[in-house]
């Protein structure tokens, strides 16, 4: 069996939002800290000393699970900036060379100037697939290459808190990687009819691969949360797409951010993707494996 690795990230502030759910918040001292924090007033960036950063956070997750539904939830706040993988990047690939800007600074500056809400909020979604990627392009800055990791965003982004968005269920989250893989539709809107590259088709090793995977980079996240002593919100997909406004509420009162804010959410227009054909590919992965269907997170106990 799979280990919960959920369990190796002690002291993490678990959160189900508010629509007829228990509600379990682990540390509560952290609101009075956020409003210290507040007190302190805008900081410019290091980077680009125009640029006015009262608050920063990072979205961190894996492929599949709900980063497109939480940000357009958040940019519809007009708080929190406008969150997106900003900083998302192919192997030898560079942001300046993938989307022609003179240099890589420039190209920072840009996201931040672009991207930042006029009270001085930015947020930014990464991947652990290309984590490392991103560390390393930033410290190829010069004015960067003796930090590393957690310092080194700590000094770019000035101390950005962590949203860790995770998927209770991963074998469907495989299912959904396995078909994006194939018909290349990562997203659909609302009214929007994507036509697939080609119709997919159920691979049981395929799927079996991509759960490895998932596995293997939410372990990475549960390491460099508890290697650097970071305490991230987490936020759980199901319940974001069960409660949009409740989860809205929270993450702003997690950011220190006025929670009335989140009365102006727009009910998102990314429909959610799993169809007949993923609960098919899905039953049929547990009946090959062979196995009770426990491959999900255990958040009774947080």
């Amino acid at each position: 069996m799979i280990p919960d690795i959920f369990s190796l990230t002690p002291g993490v502030d678990f959160y189900q939002p508010p629509c007829g759910k228990k509600i379990r918040i682990r540390d509560r001292v952290k609101k009075a800290l956020l409003a210290v924090r507040a007190r302190v007033g805008m900081r410019s960036s290091p980077i680009n000393p125009t640029t006015h950063l009262l608050t920063s956070y990072i979205i961190a997750s894996v492929q599949r699970s709900g980063t497109h539904l939480l940000c357009s939830l958040l940019r519809s706040t007009g708080v929190a900036g406008r969150p997106d993988e900003h900083f998302l990047s192919k192997p030898r690939e560079t942001w300046e060379g993938r989307w022609a800007s003179p240099s890589r600074m420039a190209y920072v500056e840009a996201v931040l100037r672009q991207n930042t809400s006029p009270n001085g909020v930015f947020g930014t979604v990464v991947m652990w697939s290309y984590f490392e990627r991103m560390l390393r392009m930033l410290q190829e800055i010069p004015a960067y290459k003796n930090l590393k990791g957690a310092d080194l965003l700590a000094e770019v982004l000035q101390q950005p808190r962590y949203i860790w968005l995770r998927r209770r269920n991963r074998v469907e989250q495989a299912v959904s990687w396995a078909i994006a893989c194939q018909t290349r539709v990562w997203s659909q809107k609302t009214g929007e009819k994507p036509q697939p590259r080609v119709v997919p088709k159920f691979d049981f090793k395929v799927i079996d691969e991509w759960l490895n995977r998932i596995e293997t980079h939410e372990a990475g996240w549960a390491n460099y949360f508890r290697e650097n002593h970071i305490d991230p919100l987490v936020l759980v997909y199901e319940d974001v797409v069960a409660c949009n406004r409740g989860t809205a509420e929270h993450v702003l009162e997690f950011l220190g951010l006025p929670a009335t804010a989140a009365a102006g959410v727009v009910p998102s227009t990314f429909q959610k993707q799993a169809n007949q054909i993923s609960q098919q590919w899905t039953a049929a992965y547990f009946e090959q494996k062979g196995e009770p269907r426990s491959f999900r997170f255990n958040d009774r106990d947080c």
